[in-house]
């Protein structure tokens, strides 16, 4: 669905009930209130946030949808106030998952062009602010444009230390490594469930869907199990850890410049995911 289609429907009710709580009626209006305390929107005056968000569209953006193109000119900075998009690279690949709150295609916004595709992954509201009104806001505000260029460089940093990890690490290793980091977060020993939809790993893997399914294949020796398309299921997190270390060990036999790759990508796919 192009942005001209979500736009025209954007009025059709609310979007499906997440895990925050949005009233029935109106929650555009909530979504411009939640914007002020997203950074570094959250610096504005009420009356720059208002003279801003003057020309703004609430967007109500449904799984699938294509927020902008791949290469296509920037005519809005697009803010997430709820829901999950990804990020795909020129050839589909997913390279990145943004999850409410979030910016995206905030270099974009200088560049003029956007680098990557922005796509719907589940119901999402999004806050679509004119590029030129933002720029005016930016060049107003010293204090705004400095956090906001801080933005887009820890942003560039992250996506460039993800790009590199996953250049070294398998997409059996990422996966697994990911859920092993689901349930440590979780506090779970043994076992443990993780209710997230296999787009929203993928994307934050930078995985296309297909490379996803066939590494979930694999981790299932390890007692990893998919009950649906929202929930998989560590039988046994000792043996993941075991398929994990064995991957690990399998890649990098001879102790060399490998090894040392491999688990300097390891340690930084899980600062960064």
């Amino acid at each position: 669905m192009r942005l001209e289609d979500s736009m025209a429907s954007s009025g059709k009710g609310a979007p499906p009930p997440g895990l925050d709580v949005w009233p029935r009626r109106r929650p555009e209006r909530m979504a411009l209130d939640r914007l002020a305390e997203i950074s570094p929107f959250d610096r504005l005056s009420q009356d720059s946030l208002d003279r801003l968000l003057s020309g703004a569209q609430v967007l109500h953006v449904t799984e699938t949808t294509v927020l902008f193109p791949a290469q296509g000119v920037v005519e809005a900075l697009h803010v997430v106030v709820r829901g999950d998009i990804v990020l795909n690279g020129p050839d589909g690949v997913i390279v990145d998952g943004i999850r409410a709150p979030g910016i995206l295609g905030a270099a974009d916004l200088f560049n003029g062009r956007h680098i990557f595709a922005a796509e719907a992954m589940t119901g999402a509201m999004v806050v679509r602010i004119p590029r030129a009104a933002m720029l005016e806001t930016l060049k107003a505000d010293g204090a705004l444009a400095h956090a906001f260029l801080g933005l887009v460089a820890a942003a560039s940093q992250m996506l460039a230390n993800a790009l590199m990890a996953q250049r070294c690490l398998t997409g059996v290793q990422r996966l697994a490594a990911f859920l092993l980091e689901q349930a440590e977060q979780a506090g779970a020993k043994t076992s443990f469930v993780l209710d997230m939809p296999k787009k929203a790993i993928a994307g934050q893997l930078g995985m296309s869907p297909a490379h996803f399914a066939r590494s979930l294949t694999r981790l299932a020796e390890a007692g990893v199990e998919r009950r649906n398309r929202n929930t998989i299921v560590l039988n046994d997190i000792s043996a993941l850890r075991g398929l994990l270390e064995g991957e690990l060990g399998v890649a990098t036999q001879d102790g060399g410049t490998a090894q040392h790759k491999q688990l300097a990508a390891y340690r930084t796919f899980r600062s960064v995911s």
